[in-house]
């Protein structure tokens, strides 16, 4: 009897040495610092410009699906306009503002993910709403599911989908409360909830207020169900990271070419962005570095691909990917450009 106690004893004591090693592993893991100085190959690109029909006026989102370019327009109604991908002429316009099982109280353009045939949005209003959609021939977009992810109902910043059960938002942020972790992630099938990954602590060395610290380490994510990744490209630094599903910092980079923007902390209004919402492929993640007039290619490991260079004096406001017609299309700023779609080719996809 006494043999087997101490057994018993030994054997538990052998299991929590383990899983302290394991536990402290895991606690211990450096993730390397990696410095892009240059990309493979720099591309000079002149976008074409493709005249079309004078309906977009205040784009929120750009996406392709069913083969055709949608433009959510938040302030208008219908909401999303929509057009031939490879003519750019208009199409049609759908989407209505109410309160029925098809319609949109208030779409987040930023959360859209769009599929071959559907997307999901974020719809904020009344409580926080993930609708995936579709387009019916003479009938509109219709609802194919909803569903509320967080139970906590606090504003769902930098809000992601990652599969049909997993998603993604900024943990803390915006909300009332102090953390010092960055995301937090949900799962609908058993509604467990776990919050993970530190703030960078190598580019803003003061000690930042919650609200200030979500204002400065803004960024936008991207996710690769395929993969079972999502990276976050951050707004005012020429840096981003990629996770696993699991929340495991797989890689973090620091873009560490020219130019600069040293002011980035303390002046509002010296302030540049960076990276705006980036696009991605199964291979490729598409970042346009608006402050360096750029689409940046990286792939799902934080490799460099190629950089197409814009030589035109625009500032583009949205931008989607067509890898099979290996096509970027752009929209401008200017409001001399509300009836252009601007394009080029990619060339890395020959």
């Amino acid at each position: 009897m006494k043999l087997k106690i101490i057994y018993e004893l030994m054997k538990n004591i052998y299991l929590f040495i383990v899983l302290a090693v394991f536990l402290y592993s895991c606690q211990s893991k450096v993730i390397e610092r990696t410095e892009i100085v240059e990309f493979p190959m720099n591309l000079k690109i002149n976008p074409s410009v493709i005249l079309t029909d004078s309906v977009i006026l205040a784009p929120d989102a750009m996406f392709v699906m069913n083969d055709q370019i949608w433009i959510l327009q938040r302030k208008m109604d219908p909401l999303f306009y929509v057009f031939d991908i490879q003519t750019c002429n208009f199409l049609f316009s759908t989407g209505t503002k109410g309160q029925g099982p098809d319609d949109f109280i208030f779409p987040r353009g930023l959360t859209i993910q769009s599929e071959n045939d559907f997307f999901t949005i974020l719809d904020v209003g009344k409580g926080n709403i993930v609708k995936t959609m579709e387009w019916i021939p003479n009938y509109g977009l219709r609802t194919l599911k909803s569903e509320v992810p967080f139970s906590d109902g606090n504003p769902l910043n930098g809000f992601i989908k990652l599969s049909d059960s997993l998603f993604c938002a900024f943990a803390d942020c915006f909300t009332g409360t102090v953390g010092n972790l960055e995301y937090k992630i949900m799962n609908t099938l058993d509604r467990k909830e776990f919050k993970f990954s530190k703030y960078p602590e190598n580019i803003v060395r003061k000690k930042l207020e919650q609200d200030m610290k979500c204002q400065i380490y803004g960024k936008n994510l991207i996710a690769n169900s395929e993969k079972k990744r999502f990276a976050a490209f951050y707004n005012y630094f020429k840096f981003f990271r990629i996770y696993s599903y699991e929340g495991e910092l797989i890689n973090e980079t620091y873009v560490n070419i020219p130019p600069y923007q040293t002011k980035n902390i303390e002046n509002w209004e010296a302030r540049l962005i960076y990276y705006g919402k980036p696009e991605a492929s199964d291979q490729y993640i598409y970042a346009y570095c608006s402050a360096n007039k750029e689409i940046q290619v990286w792939d799902w490991d934080g490799n460099p691909i190629i950089n197409y260079m814009l030589m035109n004096d625009k500032i583009y406001s949205k931008f989607t990917v067509s890898e099979k017609l290996k096509t970027i299309y752009l929209l401008s700023y200017d409001e001399d450009d509300l009836d252009k779609i601007f394009t080029f080719e990619l060339t890395h996809l020959n």
